[in-house]
């Protein structure tokens, strides 16, 4: 049987030492490098392998790329609002 990859520990991507791991803007970066880097295998490797992954895997995938980009929408919004920014979306 294969070894399983796992993720490494979730970390802040903010450098402040005084910014939790709760602060928006925190959780909104991790999400943003997460989806950056899920697209990124998608297209930017260029070894065409999301094209052979199989439809049932291109969904999950496309389906976590939309998870992701749905959570960063709430945590911008979550944010912008703790700033007193209006937003429009």
């Amino acid at each position: 049987m294969a070894e399983r990859i796992m993720a490494g520990p979730a970390r802040p991507a903010s450098a402040d030492a005084t910014a939790t791991a709760r602060d928006p803007s925190d959780l909104l970066e991790n999400k943003l490098e997460q989806l950056n880097s899920l697209l990124w295998c998608f297209y930017g490797a260029g070894d065409g392998w999301f094209q052979d992954a199989g439809e049932a895997h291109r969904e999950n995938l496309l389906w976590i790329a939309s998870d992701l980009a749905r959570e960063a929408v709430e945590l911008f919004q979550e944010s912008a609002r703790e700033q007193g920014v209006p937003i429009q979306m």
